[in-house]
């Protein structure tokens, strides 16, 4: 279970930066008590319901999808609204925010699915923040809210995923990424949405709010993405760019080593093409 966090500081470290906490602590006691079969079908529901979410919303963030597959609603809930009312955060964090919260209502995989809450949450996005980019993406889901409401039968969440395991699914790209790279980060490659993950990590490292770890773990993560082999658009120049400005601009951050150890790999691996 993920721990709870007391603004989108930490919310950010969560859902861009770190894997996030699959098992948390007592999960030796969670397995004898369950059963190993039994905590085994839970674990295979709960990335069956992560899948299918996913599925249906790729804009929801790492923390937002575990909120939906371990029913932790109320939690990311909370701690969302903690960041969209923390004033040191910019405005595009705090509007994702929000916006984050309406995906997660409206999630049809959700087994705390409020459509009303969502419409409220993502109108609320719009007017207090009205960035053109998001404001699209807000129109499109409160079309899908509002078409909703001329279905006769309405499908519980559970239900819902029963319906979409009899659906053929398309293989993920098996795609090996660096160990270091997160969730957030890989996905981002696999679906080829790195421009968009390039953005929030940018917004990440611009916010006034983010503490000096977090805008290098969000420069460190960008390097990773423009190494990565199979990024169409990967390019080592640009990824030693970021991985020297964590060393110039964060010197006393934990990540400033990591990038030391890229840094040096990529000068060694360009100077060995050129000779």
């Amino acid at each position: 279970m993920l721990p709870r966090v007391k603004s989108l500081l930490a919310v950010s470290v969560t859902t861009l930066l770190l894997q996030g906490c699959a098992l948390g602590p007592g999960t030796g006691l969670a397995v004898a008590g369950l059963g190993g079969h039994q905590f085994a079908m839970n674990q295979e529901n709960i990335a069956m319901r992560s899948h299918a979410a996913l599925h249906e919303e790729s804009d929801l963030l790492t923390f937002s999808v575990e909120a939906i597959s371990r029913d932790t609603t109320d939690n990311a809930v909370s701690v969302y609204l903690e960041g969209y009312n923390n004033p040191k955060n910019s405005k595009p964090i705090r509007a994702l925010a929000i916006y984050q919260v309406g995906l997660i209502y409206m999630n049809l995989y959700n087994r705390f699915r409020d459509d009303e809450k969502a419409a409220h949450y993502l109108e609320l996005a719009m007017t207090e923040f009205d960035l053109a980019p998001l404001n699209e993406r807000i129109k499109s889901r409160l079309a899908t809210i509002k078409a909703r409401e001329d279905h006769v039968v309405i499908l519980t969440a559970d239900q819902y995923l029963m319906n979409w395991k009899k659906q053929p699914q398309l293989p993920p790209k098996n795609i090996p990424h660096d160990d270091e790279m997160k969730d957030f980060t890989a996905r981002a490659i696999t679906t080829d949405r790195i421009q968009e993950a390039i953005l929030l990590y940018t917004l990440m490292y611009e916010n006034e709010g983010s503490t000096e770890e977090i805008k290098a773990s969000s420069l460190y993560q960008i390097g990773l993405m423009y190494m990565s082999p199979y990024n169409e658009n990967a390019n080592e120049s640009k990824a030693l760019e970021y991985f020297v400005k964590i060393q110039r601009e964060f010197p006393s951050s934990h990540i400033k080593a990591k990038a030391n150890l890229k840094s040096g790999y990529l000068i060694n691996h360009q100077k060995a093409i050129l000779e």
